[in-house]
């Protein structure tokens, strides 16, 4: 593999972060969102219009992706599910104003359907896609949410069409996001809405924290910025026409577990700070600039 993984673009590419050896392998990787790893695959880009992807992107078959967040069972979301409401419902009063009783919505990713039961009742009519079966079960069960077990590709064979579709920390995770996007621009009523986060490379915090940046994670296929976004975008008919800061809120104690692993060095301080009860409940907001809503739109066809 020696050319940038989107066909539109095809340029030469090149190692941008290289951790030697990798100690483990893909089977070994754990999928889950709240996932306590930070082991880093090797990071390439593309010379031509710079997108960024891991090593795994380019060796490891779709099918053994998606397999993967099919088995997921995340019970340290489970048990942060009051956190991430008091998340999603921020991230909701920033894009409430693309929701009405009008709208028909799908979210790509859904996962424990915190976000959906958020949406479902400001809309028409909501649908989730999540791959997860256990995610999917949870959704149904505990919030009542229309949930399809299923990729977009399979989804996209119905043809049904969405006035709005999100998706929330997603595209990074897709092993094929090219595929995605026009598969999605297929599924977009006319002037439809795509609203999606996700984090930006070439913020100033993954810039200066460089081959350390966090967010670089085996789970992590491809790693974009506001540039190569908005170029595969409108390769797909899709315009983004607003960006907006995505500040997340975290439980400390969730916000500790992170730090020691980033922070290996000072573990025993983040220990001693995590048997301190009364700090577990307290709600963190997190803004490090270099987490984005997108909003993106379907340029009519003439």
């Amino acid at each position: 593999m020696k050319t940038c993984l989107n066909k539109k673009c095809l340029g030469n590419i090149k190692l941008l972060y290289d951790y030697g050896e990798s100690n483990y392998n893909f089977n070994d990787i754990n999928f889950d969102c709240t996932t306590n790893s930070y082991l880093k695959p090797k990071i390439y880009i593309c010379e031509k219009c710079k997108l960024k992807f891991s090593e795994f992107a380019t060796n490891i078959p779709k099918s053994n992706v998606e397999n993967k967040y099919n088995i997921i069972v995340d019970d340290i979301y489970i048990s942060e599910i009051s956190h991430k409401e008091k998340y999603f419902l921020s991230l909701y009063k920033k894009i409430s104003h693309c929701f009405d009783k009008r709208k028909t919505v799908l979210e790509i990713g859904s996962y424990y359907g915190v976000f959906g039961n958020i949406i479902k009742p400001n809309v028409k009519s909501y649908s989730g896609l999540e791959l997860s079966a256990h995610g999917s079960d949870y959704a149904k069960n505990n919030y009542e949410l229309e949930i399809f077990n299923e990729t977009i590709k399979e989804h996209a064979k119905k043809n049904v069409k969405y006035d709005v579709i999100v998706m929330t920390d997603v595209i990074e995770h897709f092993p094929d996001p090219f595929e995605a996007l026009e598969l999605i621009e297929k599924i977009l009523n006319t002037d439809g809405l795509l609203i999606f986060t996700t984090f930006n490379m070439d913020s100033l915090y993954a810039k200066i924290t460089g081959r350390n940046y966090h967010w670089i994670l085996p789970f992590h296929l491809f790693y974009f910025s506001n540039k190569t976004l908005k170029k595969l975008c409108l390769e797909n008919n899709l315009e983004i026409f607003k960006i907006k800061n995505d500040p997340r809120i975290v439980s400390f104690f969730y916000l500790l577990n992170k730090l020691e692993l980033i922070f290996p060095k000072f573990k025993f301080i983040f220990k001693i700070a995590k048997k301190i009860k009364i700090l577990h409940h307290i709600n963190i907001n997190v803004n490090l600039f270099d987490l984005n809503i997108y909003y993106a739109k379907k340029k009519p066809k003439f």
